[in-house]
């Protein structure tokens, strides 16, 4: 072969890894941000569908929007039922649609943003956040329930602050005082009556890394320096709604952007291990309650 055509050759090769990295690059983000765009649609939808069940469903006048959704759990919103243990399903001989279809309304229609996982040996279905162990284990959630940790600040040295968020929480200015919220008739605020609610759905991505907010402004360059993994602590006072971090949930085995500790994920960069792109987004609704016991 002469001097030439090995030139020539190693010529394409360059040639090729350039565009590739940036194929490569635009590819992973535009599955990441279309992912993310499918959840913040799932939620807004699954918002809607929410605020009008609850807004249909006779309650009695006076009832907080907590004790709303417990009884009608049944029928609207079960937070026992995020996890799908697939090995379950396989064994009873039950298709996958069965199941979905025997479950809430709300659970239903947030299928779409499930991820598959493996927790321990267990392959599962999940919604995606943080697992925890289920106060009421059933033979269809293998003992898991799933929580959403918002991440509130980050740590210099790598590591998070996290803030616990209900999948359906009520708008109200004091999160803590259901007194607050609208959805009673006798709550303190002028819009009594009222379902207010918004849906959480954490979403992360696949390719993209997080990076901290510049401290100073204009930023300066950090390129190759994306938040590193660490410790994840929960604000103080802040606890799941639903399920618990004790329990001995064994850690997930499944794909790194839903992995880890509380499952903020972790990817590689460079040989050192860095929290993924993640966002929490909602969807919120207002109907106006049409049915009273």
């Amino acid at each position: 072969m002469s001097p030439v055509v090995r030139a020539q050759r190693g010529a394409i090769l360059v040639e090729f890894a350039v565009v590739a990295l940036a194929l490569y690059l635009l590819l992973g983000a535009l599955l990441s941000f279309g992912t993310m765009i499918q959840a913040a649609q799932v939620a807004q939808d699954v918002a809607r569908l929410a605020a009008r069940e609850l807004a249909l469903t006779p309650l009695p006048a006076a009832i907080t929007f907590e004790a709303a959704l417990a009884d009608t759990r049944d029928r609207i919103f079960d937070p026992n039922q995020l996890v799908v243990d697939l090995d379950a399903v396989s064994a009873t001989g039950f298709e996958l649609d069965q199941v979905f279809a025997a479950m809430p309304l709300v659970n239903r229609a947030l299928r779409p943003v499930f991820v598959f996982d493996v927790i321990g040996t267990r392959r599962v279905l999940r919604f995606p956040g943080a697992v925890l162990a289920s106060p009421e284990p059933t033979a269809f959630n293998a003992g898991l329930t799933v929580g959403v940790p918002l991440v509130v600040s980050r740590l210099d040295q790598g590591g998070e602050i996290v803030r616990w968020l209900p999948v359906v929480e009520e708008i109200r200015p004091d999160p803590n005082d259901p007194s607050t919220g609208s959805f009673s008739a006798a709550a303190t605020g002028s819009d009594r009556g009222m379902v207010a609610l918004r849906i959480n759905i954490p979403a992360t991505a696949a390719a993209l890394a997080e990076y901290d907010a510049p401290a100073t402004w204009p930023p300066g360059p950090n390129a190759g320096q994306p938040h590193r993994v660490g410790p994840v602590s929960s604000e103080p006072g802040s606890i799941p709604p639903y399920g618990s971090l004790a329990g001995g949930v064994p850690a997930s085995a499944g794909p790194g952007p839903i992995a880890g500790e509380l499952g903020l994920g972790e990817l590689g960069a460079l040989g050192q291990p860095v929290r993924p792109f993640r966002r929490v987004f909602l969807g919120q609704a207002f109907f106006r309650r049409e049915a009273f016991q």
